[in-house]
């Protein structure tokens, strides 16, 4: 038997450790951590749904785009689109992958994901973030800009002074 209950907890705890180290990014951090969450427990349920045979049959219905006006969500959070984002921003969870690759071959979670769409889909999903397939492209963070520092621009200006051609500072 097997959960993904703690490779969850595992990648929430991680990403809370990231917006502890990132702090440009707060809300998109802690939206992110709020999702993974909720991808685990949507997981979890249908598991324990799919174990005991009571899952609910799908229902055919059309689209309501743009029916209820009055029904209009707030705008959430955008995720990256290239594979591997969310493991280049956090080293420590490249340990635990291996860990999901296990599980996930196991024959009862393999015949899970064979006959649940919807959990195939909160798989993939958690796959793209945190895994490049052969063949594409890995995700890589752009080096934020540190040099001049702040503190720094701000002493030559207030000093009345510029940087010059060669990188040295001259008198205006």
């Amino acid at each position: 038997m097997f959960s993904f209950a703690p490779f969850f907890t595992l990648l929430q705890a991680a990403i809370g450790v990231l917006s502890l180290r990132d702090q440009s990014k707060p809300d998109f951090l802690r939206e992110l951590w709020n999702r993974v969450g909720r991808m685990g427990r949507r997981l979890e349920k249908l598991l324990a749904q799919w174990r005991a045979g009571t899952l609910p049959q799908a229902r055919a219905r059309g689209s309501e785009a743009g029916q209820r006006a009055e029904r209009v969500r707030a705008p959430g959070i955008t995720l990256p689109e290239t594979h591997g984002w969310l493991a280049a921003r956090m080293p420590d969870i490249h340990q635990k992958l291996g860990d999901w690759q296990l599980m996930v071959s196991q024959e009862e979670c393999a015949r899970f994901l064979d006959e649940v769409p919807q959990a195939r889909k909160i798989v993939a999903v958690l796959e793209r973030m945190l895994f490049v397939p052969a063949g594409k492209k890995r995700a890589t963070r752009k080096r934020a800009e540190v040099w001049p520092p702040p503190a720094w621009v701000r002493a030559v200006e207030t000093a009345k002074m510029i940087v010059g051609p060669t990188g040295r500072l001259q008198w205006l």
